[in-house]
């Protein structure tokens, strides 16, 4: 009887060995990003102040060029104000062919708007804002085309959450210790350190995307994502130590697809 318990407690023992030994293996396995965002983002409504003045569009001080092409005669303008005691909140776009011009008072420009005219394809790119503040930075691209009469409209945008959705499905992460290895599409990208030593340790779900989302688009559209990493200690995420990671982006039928991931230097 002494001896079967002694056997018993020895393979307690191993058994246990095995589960700490298989556990420290999991936490170095690649596990998918987490969201800030569990659905689609609801645009915003712009102020009735925006909606009125736009009714009849005359570019003044009140407006900021964004892009001038005078080859092509297109132009952008986002509303700064709509008096100096009433704010645009961030909502108005003006896009000008010529003398034509097109009132957008429901596009949200944000705090750093951005656009783009190809004229070869006749694609127009309108960089928005969806949400910002302090740590959140979400952008919003709207692709315009113009009608045979000058008239702009929007033919496309990429919804946030419909962005954050795709990049759900190429990055994972691992962890060893301090060392935080980012992969996308099952391949290596970069590993860094973090060097936060006072918010008690990571969370089992400790890397977010969804806050820091920007895009380029001076040439192919990229996007542009800093994951956050979430701590035992308060609900606020983190990015001191974050890579950025960009991917080229490809419109299709079925939304954006991702290719050719790399990190910002």
């Amino acid at each position: 009887m002494r001896e079967m318990k002694k056997w018993l407690m020895v393979a307690a023992v191993v058994a246990l060995c095995g589960m700490m030994t298989g556990c420290k293996g999991k936490s170095n396995a690649q596990r998918p990003v987490n969201g800030t965002m569990e659905e689609a983002v609801v645009p915003g409504e712009a102020p009735q102040a925006v909606v009125d003045l736009m009714k009849h569009v005359n570019i003044d001080d009140r407006y900021e060029t964004l892009m001038e092409n005078k080859t092509t005669g297109v132009s952008v303008w986002s509303l700064m104000k709509c008096s100096d005691e009433v704010s645009s909140e961030g909502y108005g776009i003006v896009v000008g062919k010529g003398d034509v011009k097109t009132a957008l008072p429901q596009m949200r420009h944000g705090r750093m708007p951005r656009a783009r005219y190809d004229a070869a394809t006749g694609d127009l790119w309108i960089l928005g804002s969806q949400a910002e503040g302090t740590g959140v930075n979400i952008e919003r691209p709207y692709l315009l085309h113009f009608d045979d009469n000058g008239y702009a409209s929007i033919i496309n945008s990429i919804e946030p959450y419909e962005m954050q959705q795709a990049l759900f499905k190429a990055l994972t992460y691992s962890i060893d210790g301090q060392d935080i290895t980012f992969y996308a599409e099952g391949k290596p990208l970069t590993t860094v350190t973090n060097h936060i030593e006072d918010m008690g340790g990571f969370m089992d779900d400790a890397i977010y995307i969804g806050e820091q989302l920007s895009y380029g688009i001076e040439g192919p559209i990229t996007v542009h994502v800093t994951p956050g990493v979430n701590f035992v200690v308060g609900k606020v995420l983190h990015y001191d130590d974050m890579p950025t990671i960009s991917a080229t982006v490809t419109m299709t039928e079925s939304g954006p697809a991702l290719s050719d991931f790399r990190v910002e230097e």
